[in-house]
Parts: C-alpha cells; sequence; structure tokens
C-alpha cells in the first residue's frame, strides 16, 4: 500500500462517492466506526481479510485499494467487458424472439391453411441452419468449431431429407453424398488437426484424408450411377476415376514420405503427370470404346489442322513437363552434392 495519508484520503473519497457515512460503512463490513475513522485520518490499516468487503462495498477492486489510486485502464476494460457481455445478449435474445417468431407463424399458417403440418418442417430446418450459423457459437464455449461445424452439416442434411420427404423424391442420396464429399474434402484436414489420433495414426493425417476422399468420390460416382439408371460405374465410372486418382495420390506420396530433397520431389511429380498426359486420352478412348484408342499422339507440328491440332498441343504440354522435370532433377541433385559436401567439411 501507499503511505496511510493518501490511503485515507482515498478511503474518504471513495466513501462519500458511494454516499456512505463512517457508520453505515462500517455496518456493511462488520467493524467499529472508529476503525473507519482511523483508517481515513492515515492513522491505521484495514486487516488484509477485510479487502474483499471493501473493495465490493466502495465499488473498487483490489489493485485500485493497495495502490490508493483509480484503475482507470483496468476500469475501462471492465466496462467494455461489461458493455460487450450486454450486447451479446441482446443479440441473442433478439435472434431468439425472431426464431420463434417466424416459426410460430409459419406453425399457424401451415395449420390454417392444410389442417396439418407439412411445409413447416422445411421452415424449420431451415431456420435450424441459420441458428447453427447464428446463435450456436455464441452459446457454445469449448470446441465451437467443431460443434458448430457439426451441426451446420447436420441441419443441412435434415433440410435435403424435408424437401425430398415433401416432393416424394428419390434423390435424397444424390444430395447428400456430394454434401459429404465437399465438406470432407474442406474440413476433414482441420479435424484431424485439432483431436485426439493415436500415436499409430497421428502421422498419417494425409493418409487419412485421401482414403476418405477416394472412398466418398468412388461411392459419389456409384450413386449417380445407380440413380442414373445406367450400368457404367464397373465398366466406365471405376475404372476412368481410379486412373485419374493416379496424380493426386502419386504427389501426396511423394510430398509426404519421400525422403527426398524438395527440388527432386517436385521433379519426380513432374514425371508422373508426363506419363499420366501421355496415356490419359489413349486409355480413356480405350475405356469408353472410342476408336482408334493409340496410347501414342498423333502429332504433326508442320500441319496445325483439325487431324493433328490436339495431339501438337498434347506433344507441346509434354515438351514441356519433361522439361520441367529435368531441370528440377538437375537442381535437385546439385543441392544433394552440395549439401553432402557442406556435411563432409563439417565432419
Amino acid at each position: 500500500m501507499e503511505n496511510k495519508k493518501s490511503f485515507g484520503e482515498f478511503i474518504t473519497q471513495k466513501r462519500k462517492e458511494s454516499r456512505l457515512t463512517q457508520k453505515s460503512f462500517a455496518e456493511k463490513i462488520f467493524v467499529t466506526e472508529s476503525a473507519i475513522s482511523k483508517w481515513e485520518r492515515g492513522i491505521s490499516y484495514p486487516d488484509i481479510t477485510l479487502i474483499s468487503d471493501i473493495c465490493e462495498v466502495l465499488k473498487i477492486n483490489e489493485h485500485e485499494l493497495l495502490t490508493a489510486s483509480e484503475d482507470l485502464q483496468t476500469r475501462a476494460t471492465e466496462k467494455s467487458a461489461t458493455k460487450y457481455v450486454k450486447l451479446v445478449n441482446r443479440y441473442k435474445s433478439t435472434l431468439f424472439f425472431v426464431y420463434g417468431i417466424s416459426l410460430l407463424v409459419c406453425f399457424i399458417c401451415n395449420l390454417a391453411a392444410q389442417h396439418m403440418l407439412s411445409w413447416f418442417f422445411i421452415v424449420l430446418t431451415a431456420e435450424l441452419i441459420a441458428f447453427t450459423l447464428t446463435l450456436l457459437p455464441v452459446l457454445v464455449t469449448e470446441y465451437r468449431g467443431l460443434i458448430t461445424l457439426g451441426a451446420f452439416f447436420t441441419s443441412l442434411v435434415l433440410l435435403l431429407m424435408t424437401c425430398c420427404i415433401y416432393t416424394d423424391g428419390d434423390w435424397f442420396l444424390v444430395t447428400f453424398i456430394p454434401l459429404l464429399f465437399g465438406m470432407t474434402v474442406v474440413f476433414l484436414p482441420i479435424i484431424l488437426n485439432r483431436i485426439w489420433l493415436p500415436e499409430f495414426l497421428s502421422n498419417k493425417k494425409a493418409l487419412l484424408c485421401f482414403m476418405a476422399d477416394t472412398v466418398l468420390l468412388l461411392l459419389l460416382i456409384f450413386v449417380c450411377a445407380m440413380y442414373s439408371g445406367g450400368g457404367w460405374f464397373l465398366t466406365k465410372g471405376l475404372p476412368i476415376t481410379l486412373f485419374c486418382l493416379i496424380i493426386p495420390w502419386s504427389m501426396m506420396l511423394i510430398i509426404r514420405y519421400f525422403r527426398i530433397n524438395g527440388l527432386l520431389k517436385t521433379s519426380v511429380c513432374f514425371a508422373v503427370i508426363s506419363v499420366f498426359d501421355y496415356f490419359i486420352e489413349g486409355l480413356i478412348n480405350k475405356i469408353l470404346g472410342i476408336k482408334p484408342y493409340v496410347f501414342e499422339f498423333q502429332y504433326n507440328f508442320h500441319n496445325w489442322g483439325d487431324e493433328y491440332m490436339n495431339g501438337n498441343i498434347h506433344m507441346l504440354i509434354l515438351i514441356l513437363l519433361l522439361g520441367m522435370t529435368v531441370s528440377f532433377a538437375i537442381a535437385g541433385i546439385m543441392k544433394s552434392i552440395n549439401k553432402r559436401s557442406q556435411n563432409l567439411n563439417t565432419n
């Protein structure tokens, strides 16, 4: 505490600001009036056990009492925090009122018009989506992001299901699987990074993401094939999809698990893309039954007519990819040699 005189003056000032007499102040903290008088005249200090009670009665914090001065910064912070809490509470109350009134109106109108609840459930699930995005993040304190994301996805699925039932449709799976696939591609890496995983899986998050994405992609194509009534999944959809997945899977495995420098990884990635680009057109033609399904480009740089234009463009792309492959390979080898030389010199 500061010197007794300044402390006494501070106590006197705060007591008067609170419109308290020495007697009423003493009664509130259960001490004698003479004790209050001694504090204010700078004769003695209050017992340490009374600090909390004094602060509560005089509406000050302990730091202000101990330093005998007003902590303006803390007061401003507390005032701002109080305003924020009031604003949040007003925000929550307003949205609860708006959602409640709109649901009540739709409930009454649906019953009055059709004597049953039908389209009301579409409104209910639609407002549930709005609730998860506007109110749920304010109500939840722990795992806010994961809970909000899960609630949003669930409410969106409920809306799709409600609309499908209301329209007597059979398209729910065709919308649910793409939605699940998109959410998985975007948010699964974030979720895996924030949740606990067993030790043998903690360093395989990229592999888990790719496995989940692949399964859902194949499931999406299968559902679309079944919905369209075609039998093309096993003969066309599955082989083309698996072949196209070579690129992302190869690049993930190279970048994540190859123990070489970044330049060499880039070179290997370009090499894989080059091979893929060379075979993709002929392989797809073979799967689709389009003839001729040759694997070589039909190119002629002296002839840019319709017969050779596509092959010429593919060949230029292939030359560029091979050039990038060689360039990064040379740079990566030079980097490895320089690093090895530095290690030898250090040893």
